[in-house]
């Protein structure tokens, strides 16, 4: 008798590929946070998300720093406040080192300072830890399945960027975020829409003075949050 065409046995066969397909598909995730505490809560909150798996933890910076490159993450949980340097400092080094990293800031600290030194280093997302019990897991998956930035609504209501109902953007300030959300250049833009570089520098200026920030990358983040993503 062949077993191996044994009804019993496609079932078996069938559900390992599922279990292997659903392992395949979780999202790794890399917690780093100075007290014991907080990322015992964090874990056990991923723990209860079938489609997450923590693969490491760290205490300080240069921890974070290590275990990005050596676990390979899909997404950093940061805290902001750490013993060796700031969460801004380590944002900058892993966005040079590794751009396309996601890093989602969880911080006890809601001030615009706070969140803007982080979304003008390259964080993909901030929410508070009081927040987080309701809002963390919503959050990484906006940020992995969508490839959308994610502020939570005190984040949001203190960085003062305006939610996409309250929007008074032309057509073509819409059309300069969108090509700033797909990495293109000033230079790039211009040629793209057919204008003077010239031209797009000064948009690019009333945008970052509307929004009251200092640097294209910060401009960029907040596209990314207000804006569906080009092409969608």
């Amino acid at each position: 008798m062949n077993l191996s065409n044994s009804p019993d046995t496609d079932l078996e066969d069938k559900e390992a590929g599922r279990r292997t397909l659903m392992v395949e598909k979780q999202i790794k995730v890399l917690i780093v946070d100075d007290h014991s505490g907080v990322r015992k809560g964090i874990k056990n909150l991923l723990q209860t998300a079938k489609d997450m798996v923590v693969v490491g933890e760290g205490v300080n910076g240069a921890e974070a720093i290590e275990l990005v490159a050596t676990k390979e993450p899909d997404i950093l949980l940061l805290d902001i406040e750490l013993p060796d340097q700031r969460g801004d400092m380590v944002m900058r080094h892993i966005h040079e080192t590794q751009p396309n990293m996601k890093v989602l800031a969880v911080s006890s600290y809601s001030d615009r300072d706070y969140i803007f030194g982080m979304l003008e280093n390259g964080a993909a997302g901030y929410i508070t830890k009081d927040e987080a019990p309701m809002m963390l897991l919503d959050a990484i998956r906006n940020i992995i399945n969508d490839d959308k930035n994610w502020l939570s609504p005190r984040v949001l209501k203190n960085s003062g960027i305006p939610s996409i109902e309250e929007q008074t953007l032309t057509k073509r300030e819409v059309e300069i975020l969108e090509q700033l959300i797909l990495g293109r250049s000033p230079e790039e833009i211009a040629t793209f829409l057919n204008m003077d570089v010239e031209q797009v520098g000064k948009y690019l200026k009333l945008l970052m003075t509307k929004f009251e920030i200092e640097s294209l990358a910060a401009l960029k983040q907040i596209a990314k949050r207000i804006l569906p993503r080009p092409g969608t």
